[in-house]
């Protein structure tokens, strides 16, 4: 090992210049400095010892792949926001029925359009959450919804059941 770096093993190809450079007294090639050959190498043999590989987690930074950078709530509606839902879809648009099972364990079928947002979804059923925070929950295994501005057919939801939950 090299500092903290990983384990490096005697019978792997790789590793065969950097140890016979060990072995013959020389500072290997990739720990010598540009312009400064004075390198000085401690050695400790520990090869009756078992080596054990230690735990090192994650430091880097995530990030998250496939936002469409409309906007999300986290997928909780207040039901006092939500705007009136719209009566019908604009004649030749493209609809479907998605089953919702309501807060009190009723099942309601919504027809909506595909262009529709999630938004737009949980207009309709504003009237069915008694005025309590919800948020819709589809899939298998159920997952939140949480881009709310994302279309029904973009979410997966073409004929799909949805359930209610209090958030």
């Amino acid at each position: 090992m090299v500092d903290d770096g990983p384990y490096r093993r005697l019978d792997d190809p790789e590793n065969a210049e950097f140890l016979r450079a060990l072995a013959m007294g020389r500072t290997p090639r990739e720990l010598a400095e540009e312009g400064n050959g004075n390198v000085v190498v401690g050695l400790v043999d520990k090869r009756s010892e078992e080596y054990v590989e230690s735990f090192r987690s994650f430091s880097g930074a995530g990030a998250s792949l496939g936002t469409t950078g409309s906007a999300s709530t986290g997928g909780t509606f207040d039901p006092s926001t939500l705007p009136e839902p719209s009566a019908a879809a604009p004649e030749g648009t493209t609809t479907t029925s998605i089953a919702v099972r309501l807060l009190n364990g009723k099942r309601k079928i919504v027809k909506i359009a595909l262009t529709s947002t999630v938004t737009e979804l949980a207009a309709h059923l504003r009237s069915e959450a008694d005025g309590a925070p919800f948020r819709l929950v589809a899939g298998f295994p159920p997952k939140p919804i949480e881009d709310v501005g994302a279309t029904i057919e973009a979410t997966g939801l073409k004929g799909a059941q949805v359930s209610m939950q209090k958030a």
